[in-house]
This record gives C-alpha cells, structure tokens and sequence, in this order.
C-alpha cells in the first residue's frame, strides 16, 4: 500500500512537472544602464594644485531595455615638480525604442563615477 503511494505522488508530480514545463512564461527583461567610471591621479612635488578635469555626457533616446554601456579611465602621474594636466571626454549614447517587452519604457539608469586625488610628494622637490 505504502509502494503504490509513493508511485502514485510520483507520477502526480512528474506530470505537474511536465504541464508546467510547456506553459508560455515572459521572460525577464532588464531597465539599460550606462556606467562612467573615471580615476585621475596626481603624486608629485609641484606647488600648484592639478588641472583635472571629467567631461562625461551620457545621452539615450527612447525607452531602453537590456543593453548597458560602461567605460572606465585611469590617468596617473607620479614624480616631477611641473604642475600635471589631465583631462578627459568621454560621450555614451544609447538608443531604445518603443517596443518594450514589458510595455513600459523608461529612461536607462546613468551611473557617473568620478575620483580625483592630489598629493604632495616634497621629496620630488629634492630631486636635481
């Protein structure tokens, strides 16, 4: 009795299983986002603070959905007693149209990161 049981709550979830398997399901879908990481660094000995500078547009048109755009930058100078220049222009475009999977259309999330240090290093100073 016990055998037939267990049978029986087998068969039963096997072919749960089954319908579930062949049921249409939407698949998931994801909001765009566009990441801009910059990294700008300066060690050196000179008296006058860097020029740094961190131009970034991010433009999109139409609603967006599972696509990303991402770009990073490291600018480093190490040494010296001349005053460091680092710039940097970075433009992302993004286009989506109107035919989202989900019916919603929206804006990507833009994710801009920026990180610009200075330090003085007197010992550069020393250097002849």
């Amino acid at each position: 009795m016990m055998k037939s049981a267990s049978l029986s709550v087998g068969l039963l979830s096997l072919a749960t299983l089954s319908i579930l398997t062949t049921l249409p399901v939407p698949h998931a879908s994801a909001q765009c986002v566009m990441s801009d990481i910059n990294f700008q660094s300066s060690i050196d000995g000179s008296r006058q603070p860097a020029i740094q500078t961190n131009d970034v547009q991010q433009g999109s048109t139409g609603g967006c959905v599972g696509n990303t755009v991402n770009t990073t930058n490291v600018q480093s100078q190490t040494g010296g007693t001349e005053r460091t220049t680092q710039r940097r222009q970075s433009i992302q475009q993004i286009n989506g149209s109107s035919n989202s999977p989900t019916g919603i259309n929206m804006e990507p999330v833009k994710i801009k990161t920026n990180v610009q240090i200075q330090v003085d290093n007197p010992a550069d100073r020393l250097r002849r």
